[in-house]
């Protein structure tokens, strides 16, 4: 326990939500009554409160958060040329309500590549551009 916050871990033994939903195996459980949490994520998060049987479907890297009532699945994303070259994979994770889902626009792997396609690779004579100049 940390302050009003109940930190744990929950252990996914199902396989297929375990290896393809994106998660893994071993997942961290917060329970407040009344304490304050903060979860990092990236670009836009929403919070959406899914009604009974609702599932929507997201990316894998997308997930942040759900509450114990929503259940983790997946889905096949779609025929096999789109699984090898959309860049997506072959399963997205599905969220079934009721409860509410925390869902992150944009995971640390976007970030990472939105970061590096703004830097500048210097040259070896130092001065920034590294495009010919002649």
């Amino acid at each position: 326990q940390l302050g009003d916050v109940d930190i744990g871990y929950t252990l996914d033994c199902k396989p297929s939500t375990c290896c393809c939903a994106g998660l893994g195996p071993c997942r961290q459980n917060i329970n407040s009554q009344n304490g304050t949490v903060f979860l990092a994520a990236g670009g836009t998060l929403l919070e959406k409160h899914l009604g009974p049987m609702e599932k929507i479907t997201v990316d894998t890297r997308s997930v942040v958060a759900y509450e114990d009532s929503v259940q983790l699945g997946i889905m096949k994303s779609g025929s096999i040329g789109i699984c090898c070259f959309s860049g997506e994979g072959f399963f997205n994770t599905t969220l079934t309500g009721p409860g509410k889902v925390w869902i992150q626009s944009m995971n640390f792997q976007k970030f990472r590549e939105a970061v590096q396609s703004t830097i500048i690779v210097r040259d070896e004579s130092g001065d920034g551009d590294n495009e010919d100049s002649g």
